[in-house]
């Protein structure tokens, strides 16, 4: 019996391009395809003359030529004019559309707030006006400033009556000290 010779045919070199490289890699994910071999009868075949493998087939999906090169310029991207601006920066976030009126009375947006409404008649501040012209560090000086003021005379007048707060004896002792030097 005959035996029918294969003829590799030489494959056509491929530009590389970038739709192929695409291709080329889902090429790769796809299954292979691999031709079937046909079972040989081991009395048919002679001994001394080698056999060649049959080539592998694989299946390659057709580059759709319809897609636009990635390298060609987009039609109608119009290029930035002193009309439209460049914006370097990022535009910061707003608040948004205030909810409460500038003067409102904070006793009316603070009423659940007891301490709050004590502090801004402690302050002297009435509306929201007046409010937001402080800073947040500004309000807890001008109301820890008097806390502190009052702290400290309580201080010298137990020092002067011989007294002191809890671990306060240090301080005691060099107000008395002062107290006892003469003055200049």
């Amino acid at each position: 019996m005959a035996k029918k010779k294969v003829v590799k045919k030489a494959a056509k070199p491929v530009k590389p391009t970038k739709a192929a490289s695409r291709v080329a890699k889902t090429a790769k994910k796809a299954p292979k395809i691999v031709a079937k071999k046909k079972p040989v009868a081991k009395k048919l075949a002679p001994k001394n003359i080698p056999v060649a493998p049959k080539p592998v087939m694989v299946a390659r999906k057709p580059v759709p030529e319809s897609e636009p090169e990635l390298t060609q310029r987009k039609k109608g991207v119009r290029k930035a004019t002193i009309s439209s601006g460049i914006h370097d920066e990022k535009p910061t976030r707003k608040l948004g559309r205030s909810r409460i009126p500038i003067d409102a009375p904070l006793d009316v947006v603070f009423q659940n707030d007891i301490q709050a409404r004590e502090a801004f008649m402690f302050l002297g501040i009435h509306s929201i006006r007046d409010l937001e012209q402080f800073n947040p560090d500004d309000l807890v000086l001008r109301l820890t400033g008097p806390a502190k003021l009052t702290v400290g005379r309580i201080r010298k007048i137990l020092a002067m009556n011989n007294r002191c707060l809890s671990n306060d004896e240090q301080f005691a002792l060099e107000f008395q000290e002062l107290l006892s030097r003469p003055r200049e």
